[in-house]
């Protein structure tokens, strides 16, 4: 006697066969997504928290700003003086320079003379 299969059995077959492939897709699909969820929630926490610092020196910087500011006014005279002060040593190094060249030609002048002099 043949056994017929019949059309319910060969459906169930199937829907399994499909329902197993499903599975074999999905679980490895679900671990990679569940962890890229991971992922993603962990950068963006800690991208909240660095954004949450940014703003906190921001903040600080603004309410730091008049105090600055005002230090920066009182300052600036002194800047300026200080300068000014710069510029005028430099000058004083130049003309000290210069009347050291001179002096040292000057004496590079009288020292041939004097060797002549002891040479007699």
């Amino acid at each position: 006697m043949k056994k017929k299969i019949s059309g319910f059995s060969v459906c169930c077959v199937v829907f399994l066969f499909v329902f197993a492939a499903f599975m074999v897709w999905y679980i490895p699909s679900m671990s990679s997504l569940q962890t890229k969820i991971t992922d993603t929630r962990q950068s963006l926490e800690t991208s909240r928290g660095r954004e949450n610092k940014q703003q906190d020196e921001y903040d600080k910087a603004v309410a730091d700003l008049p105090v600055i500011k005002a230090e920066l006014t009182e300052k600036a005279p002194l800047a300026e003086a200080a300068e000014q002060e710069v510029t005028e040593l430099k000058a004083r190094r130049k003309e000290l320079r210069q009347e050291k060249k001179a002096l040292e030609e000057k004496l590079a002048q009288s020292e041939p003379s004097q060797e002549g002099n002891s040479n007699e």
